[in-house]
């Protein structure tokens, strides 16, 4: 099982948005042990969220990837006309 620290930016291997690790071993009541745990925090927008997850749900991100863009926030121009 992947190990993580305070600090490090990881998602849920099934995707969506990058996540801080803010906390190591944070017990949230449905997993057996707290060392297989992590609280992490993203934003939704410009709203703070944060929550537990098992560590067997989540991988680092590379340094070398590029963050998810939000396809919400994307403008779509009008075409030129010459």
């Amino acid at each position: 099982m992947e190990q993580f620290q305070t600090g490090e930016v990881v998602r849920l291997k099934s995707g969506g948005p990058w996540m801080i690790v803010t906390t190591v071993g944070t017990y949230s009541g449905w997993t057996m042990r707290v060392a297989d745990t992590v609280s992490c925090r993203w934003f939704e927008g410009e709203k703070p969220q944060e929550t537990v997850f098992d560590v067997a749900l989540l991988e680092k991100v590379s340094a070398r990837a590029s963050p998810p863009r939000d396809r919400t926030k994307l403008r779509v121009l009008p075409a030129r006309t010459p």
